[in-house]
């Protein structure tokens, strides 16, 4: 083994200029204290293909970085020799304004890519947290859809194309660069979640939407969480057309009046978001609002112009956890988020900050600390209200004690069959993903 580990690190030096072994540096690139041998920072494609040639030729471990925004998601590594930096691969590929499409490097953030693509007045309906270090390869990983899925989806909706390297260093790629029903298995669905499990995502080509020409936010304040969940719910059923739906405890207010939300303070909230035509925005919101008002909320309404900075610092609240706390996730139907939310209430009466989004059935919650008992406890409970609760960050003791995801289900045989068609030896992200994968 130790003269494997020479060859792949003589390997690594003779063919990349960009090899990093210094120990505290390699830190940043740490997953559950886990620290890697070495890191590598991709400038090309080709890159990647050597990097993973090398890694199979030795069985090395490898996991992907971007812009690490999301390190504590998932189950510890069983193991880690490589790290993998593509935030040197952040280009446009191909950019069509006419077509509404874009071909992009994956480690081109969210922000930058927003930026260029509103040069033409265009934007990619995708919420993410800390969008100034997310990564298009990353987010597309991840594959979820932030606090307004309701209205956007995730990543698997705005894809279709992608190109990507396997664990034994071969270019694949799935889809194309126009907006059309092709033929043959989709893999950019099937790698977007996929957590980088099944190979390194290198070049994604998304479809685009116009930007709209009126967006508008509206915020009150509410005597509890549990009454801004309800208003929050009755404005979702009375305007399923807003934008955003969001019900925020106090903590998580203030927390969001920090990272830039001014209109909100210390105190529980509810935002509402609509956008399009400047009249039918309007409408939407007005809709809503005559529903939170009959919901019990009579205080007064605040607006912004600094729509952007507002919901960011909001959409931030998902990865902006206390150090000390454990973050849960709940998914579920919307209509039983009252009933979650008190089904938590009662084995967490410790929980601090709380945020739901309540069009679309997706709350978090922060708390002191949790069991593995309480967690498996509270998935049992939540299976008659269709709940699936994971854990998105916490101790390591406790990532150890429980699986994070929560049981796979009757998938398991077939993702751990699809695992080992395109990474045989298990070297990539091994042991992270669902189930162990």
């Amino acid at each position: 083994m130790a003269d494997a580990e020479a060859d792949s690190a003589a390997g690594l030096e003779s063919l990349f200029d960009n090899v990093d072994s210094d120990n505290d540096r390699l830190r940043r690139y740490a997953v559950d204290d886990l620290v890697p041998g070495r890191a590598v920072r991709a400038t090309a494609v080709e890159d990647v293909e050597r990097l993973q040639s090398l890694a199979t030729e030795h069985n090395l471990s490898v996991i992907a970085h971007g812009g690490r925004t999301m390190l504590d998601l998932g189950m510890p590594p069983r193991r880690y020799d490589l790290a993998l930096d593509l935030s040197g691969l952040d280009q446009v590929v191909d950019y069509e304004p006419n077509d509404f499409t874009i071909t992009v490097q994956a480690g081109m953030t969210l922000a930058e890519l927003q930026r260029h693509l509103a040069t033409n007045g265009q934007f990619l309906p995708l919420d993410h947290s800390h969008f100034e270090r997310a990564t298009l390869g990353g987010i597309c990983a991840v594959g979820r859809g932030g606090l307004r899925r309701n209205s956007f989806g995730g990543p698997r909706d705005w894809l279709i194309g992608m190109r990507m390297v396997k664990a034994d260093g071969t270019a694949i790629k799935g889809g194309g660069k126009v907006v059309k029903n092709v033929s043959g298995y989709d893999l950019p669905k099937l790698f977007a979640g996929s957590l980088g499990t099944l190979g390194v995502i290198v070049e994604v080509t998304l479809k685009l939407r116009p930007q709209p020409a009126s967006d508008q936010i509206v915020a009150l304040n509410a005597p509890s969480f549990e009454s801004a969940l309800a208003a929050a719910r009755a404005a979702a059923r009375a305007a399923p057309f807003l934008n955003g739906c969001v019900a925020l405890s106090a903590e998580a207010a203030a927390n969001a009046h920090d990272l830039g939300a001014r209109l909100l303070h210390d105190q529980p909230a509810i935002l509402l978001r609509a956008n399009g035509l400047e009249t039918a925005a309007s409408e939407v919101l007005a809709q809503a609002l005559r529903a939170v008002r009959e919901a019990g909320l009579d205080g007064p309404e605040r607006t912004t112009s600094a729509i952007v900075e507002t919901w960011q610092a909001v959409a931030d609240l998902e990865l902006q956890t206390r150090e000390a706390c454990v973050r849960l996730r709940l998914g579920l139907p919307p209509a039983n988020l009252p009933r979650a939310q008190r089904l938590l209430s009662d084995f967490l009466p410790e929980a601090t900050s709380w945020i739901a989004a309540a069009d679309s059935g997706l709350m978090f919650v922060d708390v002191p600390s949790v069991d593995a008992d309480t967690v498996k406890t509270l998935r049992t409970r939540l299976g008659p209200l269709q709940g699936r609760l994971t854990i998105e960050s916490g101790p390591l003791e406790l990532k150890r004690a429980v699986d994070v995801w929560g049981p796979a289900g009757p998938g398991a045989r077939l993702m751990h069959n699809v695992k080992e068609q395109f990474d045989p030896l298990g070297i990539l992200n091994p042991g992270r993903y669902v189930d162990g994968i």
